[in-house]
């Protein structure tokens, strides 16, 4: 268990039933959050889909052409 985990187990032991759930609903919401938050970071390209990008490109390499004189504009 990880200190935070006792902490809680011991001041759930020393609250009357309702203040002890009241605790337990908080902690078990703040879990949902965290569980939601991480969902939303993941990816959202299915699983080896850049593998498969990459592996259908085989070792054809990637060159960008010239792009040409920049244009020189006056100063004001």
């Amino acid at each position: 268990m990880t200190a935070i985990a006792l902490e809680l187990d011991r001041k759930l032991q020393t609250l009357d039933a309702s203040t002890a759930a009241s605790v337990e609903r908080l902690v078990l919401d703040a879990l949902e959050l965290a569980d939601q938050r991480k969902k939303s970071t993941a990816s959202a390209w299915p699983d080896g889909f850049w593998s498969q990008i990459r592996d259908d490109f085989g070792t054809e390499g990637f060159e960008r052409p010239p792009q040409g004189e920049f244009e020189k504009r006056e100063t004001w």
